[in-house]
């Protein structure tokens, strides 16, 4: 089960087009594959700079390699590019958390 599991999400991410940067950095970050997804990510943001989204999927994944810094920073600009109430309290309270460590 694991194994079609695994052969699903490869195929998903090579199938996708060449625009999908988004959908290819979440599959990865699904896959438990965080560096491949910020690489996907980092594509991703040359074409969408401001997309707060963005932000917020970087600083989880920074977060979850135990990057304190390059997550605050994320954060940051998450919380910076943010239109939505509730990402943007997501946001503060991530910042605060990281400020205190």
């Amino acid at each position: 089960m694991i194994r079609l599991f695994i052969i699903l999400i490869f195929s998903g991410i090579i199938l996708a087009g060449p625009n999908d940067a988004l959908f290819k950095a979440s599959s990865a970050m699904k896959a438990g594959m965080y560096q491949e997804a910020l690489s996907h990510i980092a594509i991703a943001q040359k074409t969408d700079k401001n997309n707060a989204d963005l932000y917020r999927m970087k600083a989880l994944l920074h977060e979850a390699l135990d990057e304190s810094k390059p997550a605050l920073s994320a954060w940051n600009d998450c919380l910076k590019y943010s239109k939505d109430k509730f990402l943007s309290s997501e946001a503060k309270i991530h910042i605060q958390i990281l400020t205190i460590e």
